[in-house]
């Protein structure tokens, strides 16, 4: 029964030949691009505050503290601004005797590699083409952004390689009707949402490529949904439970409305995607006027509605039933648009707002990159001479600049190590002064560097919270000297050495001072 309900395959077999030279060229790239990760990061994985949470998360799991950040007085704070799955593997690697950065640089690289691998059998499966795989996969493993992204230790490294299994796994049960495969895609989409939050459109986008599903009975299409449902949605449900058990919130933002936000917002993704693909006198064109970014947007935004009521059409839906190039087209639109919509409504009404940046557009780029080469082979196979030729045009220039970018962007990132790997942290005379003096507690602007590169714990100097009231100023300052005389503490600052508008520099003495900081303690405790 399930054999005459599948989806015809168009698919022609590649001769032996061209099998062996498409999978030969694949291996190789996959290979490169590994390497390449590899390399650039020889310094060192890059490390932000992210990173830091990451890190100390695994670790505290060790030690039997659970997913935490510790605070300056030993203090353990539930991690819940982040998800779970990157700080429990790289755990892992504790646990066994290996650190935590270094083993987080290695499976960056493995990551990319497998990007590079899944791009290309997406891209055979939607187009039958091995020339085709092997041109995606080679765009995948020579693009720049994503070499930005991988030698940085955040979880998109994760979850695009768990995104692009998931779309394989899916495809594959749309062809072959096993249950196997539907359960790997909605653990594979489970598991991306676990990685981060954004993927928890990953598992609605599967439903509704689910539904879409014309051969179909009611009955299996509610056994699908729940299936992709309970695995794709449950481990995060039961994440966000444990968060708000212990912190009233599930995670780690509350809501609030930003709505003024929304036109920088959008250039600045329109930006970012047009940069992707287009050239760059086009983008500054573009960019140029606010109103084209807005009226392209509001273009696309009408061509998705328009797209979406066609499909909810019989004859669209027994389209795609018939063509494996057409239901791949809309599953990969559908986890992009999912994606983009989680991602926005947390930027747009969350508090803390979440980031629009290339490094959170990252997972939309392989997506968006198969929707384009799928219907660039699609306008080959069926185009004349003269489509064939702008289609031939287009892909040389794209792969030129691409593999031009990259070049000088893999020169750039293995130039000086990335955030705190680089040469002017890993000499920081703060640092050094930080672990001469030894303090018992610490206080400083930055409190990532203080964990990463110190090993040690700290607090946030009053004035760089959030709810810090500059009017109470002296106020606060009194409570920060008091604290630090019962604590024998210190003040350790990066950057700008200056005390903030209210504070008094007469009150606090200098205990070491270098290029990139100064070490403060109080002359006297307060008067208060």
């Amino acid at each position: 029964m399930l054999a005459e309900t599948a989806p015809a395959h168009t698919q022609v077999p590649l001769p032996r030949r061209a099998c062996w030279v498409c999978g030969g060229l694949l291996g190789l790239l996959v290979l490169l691009a590994a390497i390449a990760v590899a390399w650039t990061s020889s310094s060192g994985i890059g490390l932000r505050s992210d990173s830091a949470v990451y890190v100390a998360a695994a670790r505290n799991l060790v030690d039997g503290k659970g997913l935490s950040w510790i605070s300056g007085g030993g203090e353990i704070r539930p991690m819940t601004l982040h998800a779970p799955l990157l700080p429990m593997l790289l755990a892992g690697a504790e646990a066994l005797g290996a650190s935590a950065i270094p083993v987080a640089r290695v499976l960056n690289a493995i990551c990319l590699g497998l990007d590079v691998l899944l791009v290309g059998g997406l891209a055979f499966m939607l187009t039958g083409s091995g020339w085709l795989a092997v041109l995606a996969a080679l765009v995948m493993a020579g693009t720049g952004e994503m070499y930005r992204v991988h030698t940085w230790l955040m979880s998109e490294p994760l979850f695009i390689v768990l995104m692009l299994a998931g779309a394989v796994a899916l495809l594959q049960y749309r062809s072959a009707r096993r249950m196997a495969f539907l359960i790997l895609a909605s653990a594979a989409f489970g598991l991306a949402a676990l990685t981060r939050y954004g993927g928890l459109a990953l598992p609605v986008a599967g439903v509704v490529f689910l539904v879409l599903d014309p051969a179909a009975t009611r009955r299996r299409r509610l056994g699908e949904s729940a299936t992709m449902l309970v695995l794709g949605l449950g481990p995060t449900v039961i994440w966000m439970v444990r968060n708000y058990v212990l912190t009233g919130q599930t995670g780690g933002r509350s809501f609030g409305m930003h709505l003024d936000l929304w036109p920088s917002l959008r250039d600045q993704a329109v930006a970012i995607v047009l940069n992707w693909f287009a050239p760059l006198r086009l983008v500054e064109w573009i960019m140029a006027g606010p109103e084209v970014s807005a009226i392209l947007v509001s273009l696309a935004g009408l061509a998705l509605v328009i797209l979406g009521f066609f499909l909810l059409t019989k004859e669209a839906r027994r389209a795609m039933a018939s063509s494996v190039l057409l239901s791949g087209v809309v599953l990969l639109g559908a986890c992009l648009l999912s994606y983009l919509a989680v991602t926005f409504f947390a930027a747009l009404f969350s508090t803390p707002g979440a980031d629009i940046d290339e490094r959170v557009l990252s997972p939309v780029y392989p997506l968006l990159w198969l929707v384009l080469v799928t219907g660039l082979g699609w306008v080959w196979s069926h185009g004349r001479l003269v489509g064939r030729l702008a289609v031939g045009l287009l892909l040389i220039l794209l792969v030129r600049n691409k593999l031009v970018y990259t070049y000088w962007t893999l020169r750039e990132l293995s130039a000086d190590g990335l955030g705190y790997s680089s040469r002017a942290w890993q000499t920081s005379d703060t640092i050094e002064n930080a672990i001469a003096l030894d303090p018992a507690v610490i206080y400083t602007n930055d409190t990532a560097a203080i964990y990463l590169l110190a090993d040690r714990p700290s607090y946030v100097v009053p004035w760089a919270l959030p709810e810090y009231d500059p009017a109470a100023a002296e106020q606060a300052e009194a409570e920060l000297i008091d604290a630090l005389f019962v604590q024998h503490g210190a003040v350790v600052l990066f950057g700008a050495q200056d005390l903030p508008a209210g504070w008094s520099p007469e009150r606090w003495r200098i205990d070491a001072q270098g290029q990139d900081g100064v070490i403060l303690s109080p002359v006297a405790a307060s008067a208060q």
